[in-house]
């Protein structure tokens, strides 16, 4: 279907025929782009079925970006003069004009006579069209502002940009007070001289983040609400340009000054004090995530998120940042190197009551300490390996869970060298006098298991194998955590 093409009613002919309606109500207060849009569209409607009649099309011919084509079509929609019928491909249908003008809401004249004078007297000649008489007394009907309220805001927004302002910026400003309750003349006075007395000190904050014009309507609105909204005064909104500053962290606008200013606000940080004190442990949080990543061989860009979601709960769990570097490099050499994977280990070593650096080390101590003893167990046995996390939870069943004496594990030890499973031999029968209550060698030797397979002799003597842990075996190290105590 064709991009642009004329309505049921409209009269089709070989001219491109400009609406009178057109010209008086809606071409003097449209921006140059809005009335190239519509002209070229109008001009296409002649000959719909060409293939130039596209959206791509009319962005090339005219400059204008397919997005802001989209936009002013949606514009024009809203003031009655196209219907958009698809937005993929796009299709645009345009109305007879006459329809808009009879469908606009009468009013009573001399309801608005008094207000219609002013307005005159303040657009200075300017021709002032009757679609844009209609939209304001559709305002003032719908939110309910005095039109003496409304010429407040209007000569406002003219003093601002001047008498070529368009009514649909003059509204949007209107309607937003509207919604905050300034619908007197009364309220909308006193709004405005808050904005007023607000221009020197935006000239102060314009230079301390480098703009160089004239503040505009809707930042000293901003300069406003961050004052009577949020309770924030001027030193503090400036205290934080300057901070920003210092720390080489650019503020271009004020739009990013507020999304600032708002996210201390939900963090109900209200004084400079209290935001100098947050962004000096912020940068102190930065600084201990970054040697966090390095020491796990990770790189981020932005290391925010970083701290808020990993190095802040650390730290309020009472993680120094020494204990942090030293949980950071032993994830590191026992193959742990993502950030959730500390987390697991740290949230282990938190349930432990591993917190301190001391308690860290004799942590580690105690560990290395019972596999020095396992180790020794499994070259006595003949089996020429490191430790591994099973060898743990036997050592550990048998000395912490079932409480068996030194003597009594190294009786098991001497029956079971010669068995061609010496591990299995050695658990079932540690496993066999722990269930029948034995605590001594003689009580031991009361109980025996059936005699199981004879383990071959070795024909050359293994050599004692070096203690060196393997990426398997620094990973164990931290699989039990939990279940080992100090």
């Amino acid at each position: 279907m064709p991009f642009c093409q004329f309505s049921s009613e409209s009269v089709i002919s070989n001219t491109t025929n400009v609406d009178n309606i057109f010209i008086e109500n809606f071409l003097p207060t449209a921006n140059p782009d809005m009335v190239k849009v519509y002209l070229y569209g109008l001009y296409k409607c002649n000959n719909p079925n060409l293939y130039d009649n596209t959206l791509a099309s009319f962005s090339s011919v005219l400059g204008i970006s397919q997005d802001d084509i989209y936009n002013i079509f949606l514009e024009w929609q809203d003031q009655g003069l196209v219907k958009i019928l698809a937005t993929e491909p796009f299709e645009v249908v345009y109305l007879p004009l006459n329809n808009v003008i009879s469908n606009t809401k009468k009013y009573k004249k001399e309801k608005y006579s008094d207000f219609n004078m002013q307005l005159e007297a303040i657009m200075q000649g300017r021709n002032i069209t009757l679609n844009e008489y209609y939209q304001y007394y559709e305002f003032m009907e719908v939110y309910h502002m005095e039109p003496s309220a409304l010429i407040l805001i209007i000569e406002y927004c003219v003093r601002a940009k001047g008498v070529k302002v368009g009514y649909n910026y003059i509204l949007t400003i209107a309607k937003n007070w509207a919604y905050d309750g300034v619908t007197s003349y009364e309220k909308v006075d006193q709004k405005l001289c808050e904005i007023e007395q607000s221009s020197s000190e935006i000239g102060e904050l314009f230079a301390l983040v480098g703009i160089k014009r004239v503040a505009s309507l809707d930042e000293k609105e901003l300069l406003a609400k961050w004052k009577n909204d949020y309770g924030f005064d001027y030193s503090t909104v400036a205290g934080i340009c300057k901070l920003y500053k210092k720390k080489k962290l650019k503020i271009n606008n004020f739009d990013k000054l507020d999304t600032i200013l708002s996210k201390y606000y939900e963090m109900k940080l209200s004084s400079l004090k209290e935001i100098e004190n947050y962004e000096a442990e912020k940068e102190g949080l930065y600084k201990i995530s970054r040697q966090i990543c390095k020491d796990l061989g990770l790189y981020y860009d932005n290391i925010e998120p970083v701290s808020s979601t990993y190095t802040q709960k650390w730290v309020l769990m009472g993680y120094s940042d020494e204990v942090l570097n030293s949980i950071a490099n032993y994830c590191f050499k026992s193959s742990i190197r993502n950030l959730d994977g500390m987390d697991a280990i740290i949230n282990k070593l938190f349930k432990l009551g591993v917190i301190s650096a001391d308690a860290l080390a004799q942590y580690f101590d105690n560990i290395l300490k019972s596999d020095e003893q396992i180790k020794q167990l499994l070259t006595e046995l003949g089996i020429m390996r490191n430790v591994n996390k099973f060898d743990r939870d036997f050592y550990k069943t048998w000395t912490q869970e079932w409480q068996m004496p030194a003597e009594v594990i190294n009786h098991a030890l001497e029956l079971s060298k010669t068995q061609f499973n010496p591990m299995q031999h050695m658990n079932k029968l540690l496993s066999l006098w722990h269930s029948k209550g034995a605590k001594t060698v003689d009580e031991c030797k009361t109980y025996m298991p059936e005699p199981s397979a004879v383990k071959p002799k070795q024909t050359q003597t293994p050599k004692h194998a070096t203690r060196e842990y393997t990426k398997t075996d620094l990973t164990a190290l931290f699989d039990n955590l939990e279940e080992i105590n100090l």
